[in-house]
Order: structure tokens, then C-alpha cells, then sequence
């Protein structure tokens, strides 16, 4: 993708995931990025195209930033501890009407995003889990299998704006809560110190 290209898709995503995927029309990007109509159409046939690119944007950059936190954690505890950090600061500001604007608007990125979620997210949670149990941090009675898959739709939930209205919760917050209880769920005593000692570590900051 030349640079052109890639920084308008970068711009297109900060409204994008501001206002959300339907909001935002071609001519507001134009608009707003200070191109015209014209030009971002010989860039991207259509809008479609345009959001596409801007969920692979996404997911590229959230997965390089899961990949170094993964390999700069002690253990498996820190790893979902740096993911739980990350996600509230990719949620911060993100306006939760555009997974379900993915979902009923814009197939090709929807499937690119479930894709990604199948393929990349489920083998980090799986890596994650195993890791957590040979380090004797998680409960050696869990199903790696059957939690991985919990984890990856319970994830999502947050991201459900008929769910959690983003006028009546504070996402974040959400997010916390549903992340808590998941880790204090497939931790084993040494595990629940540890999230423990992290979680008063973040705070004190």
C-alpha cells in the first residue's frame, strides 16, 4: 500500500472509530482529511473498500502490540494483564455502535474481523491458557479448548451497544469487570496473588 494510501486509511479510521462506520460518509472524510472527493475515490473504488482497509489497519496494529506484550511478560498472568491495558486504551474514545455497524453493513470487513478473531485472537487466548496452567498460575482443570472459545465471544460483549448502551456504562469499566472475572475464574491460588499484586500495581500508578 503506498503511504498515500495508508495514511488516509489511518485517518479514515480515527473517525471511523469515533463516529462510527455508517456515520461517516466519503464526503465527510473528504472532507475532514482535506483530499477531494474525487482523489479518494481513485484511491478506494468505495467505501466499502475504505473501511475494509481500515479494519485490517486495526487488527494489524492491535495484533504487533499483543505480539510484543506477549513476548515482554515474566508469565501468563502479566500477558493478560498488558491485554486487558491494551484493550482499554484501543476502547477509550472508540464509539461501540461500529462492531455492530461491521456486522450489519459491511460483510467483507466483518469477515475479515471474524476471520482474524478465529485465527489470530483464539491462539493467543489457547497459548495463554496453556502457558498459565504449566506455570502453575492457572487451574489445571480447565478445558483449554472450551475456555479459549468462552473467552473469544465473551470479549465481545462489551463491544454490543443493545448490551451495554455506551450512554448508560462506562465501557471501560464493562470491560474491567467481564476481564476480572475471567481471570480470577481460571486462576489457581498462586495466579489469584498474582492478579491481585498486578491489578494494586496498575492502580497505585
Amino acid at each position: 500500500m503506498s503511504s498515500h494510501r495508508q495514511e488516509i486509511v489511518i485517518q479514515a479510521f480515527d473517525h471511523f472509530r469515533t463516529y462510527g462506520f455508517k456515520n461517516v460518509t466519503m464526503d465527510d472524510l473528504a472532507r475532514n482529511i482535506g483530499i477531494s472527493k474525487k482523489t479518494l475515490y481513485e484511491l478506494f473504488k468505495d467505501k466499502d473498500e475504505l473501511v475494509l482497509e481500515s479494519v485490517k489497519y486495526m487488527l494489524l496494529t492491535n495484533q504487533e502490540k499483543t505480539e510484543k506484550a506477549f513476548a515482554q511478560s515474566k508469565n501468563a498472568v502479566e500477558q493478560i494483564i498488558q491485554i486487558l491495558q491494551l484493550m482499554e486504551a484501543m476502547m477509550r474514545g472508540m464509539n461501540m455502535v461500529c462492531y455492530m455497524d461491521l456486522q450489519k453493513y459491511y460483510p467483507s470487513a466483518f469477515k475479515y474481523l471474524s476471520k482474524h478473531k478465529q485465527d489470530f485472537l483464539y491462539t493467543c487466548i489457547s497459548n495463554n491458557l496453556k502457558q498459565g496452567v504449566a506455570e502453575g498460575l492457572f487451574r489445571e482443570d480447565i478445558d483449554i479448548e472450551i475456555i479459549s472459545k468462552f473467552r473469544l465471544e465473551s470479549a465481545l460483549i462489551v463491544f454490543q451497544n443493545n448490551i451495554f448502551p455506551q450512554d448508560q456504562y462506562d465501557i471501560v469499566k464493562v470491560n474491567a469487570q467481564i476481564f476480572a472475572n475471567y481471570m480470577y475464574g481460571i486462576a489457581s491460588l498462586k495466579g489469584h496473588k498474582l492478579i491481585t499484586q498486578y491489578i494494586n500495581e496498575i492502580n497505585k500508578k
